[in-house]
């Protein structure tokens, strides 16, 4: 049995979905979860790009609007899995899990982790 390494709980996202922007791969995902030391995003993969190291943004939708910008992360794992409502269209669904190297807004991050997400279990 492989130990669990995460030093920070992490937070679920709520039903509201909350976008992730990754600026230099041009990739768009959804918020799986996130720490105060990383996130995790579901995307689908254009071409044959997949996630690297990158500058993130997160968005949150809706009626309660949130947008958190300039998160340096390194990527720890990127796997293929299936999506829940994916119905085998052939279209690749991708779990990335990036590790925050930089957080300029670590105020703006506990703000968004205590009011837009799931307390951690």
């Amino acid at each position: 049995m492989e130990t669990e390494k995460r030093q920070h709980p992490r937070y679920s996202v709520r039903k509201d979905g909350i976008e992730i922007f990754s600026r230099e791969n041009k990739l768009i995902g959804k918020l799986k979860n996130i720490s105060k030391s990383g996130l995790a995003f579901c995307y689908t993969p254009v071409g044959d790009e997949k996630a690297e190291s990158d500058t993130i943004d997160v968005m949150a939708t809706g009626p309660a609007r949130f947008y958190l910008s300039g998160l340096d992360c390194r990527k720890v794992y990127d796997i293929s899995t299936l999506a829940e409502d994916q119905n085998f269209t052939g279209a690749e669904t991708r779990l990335c899990g990036m590790e925050f190297v930089r957080i300029e807004a670590e105020q703006k991050l506990a703000f968004f982790l205590r009011n837009y997400l799931s307390q951690p279990a």
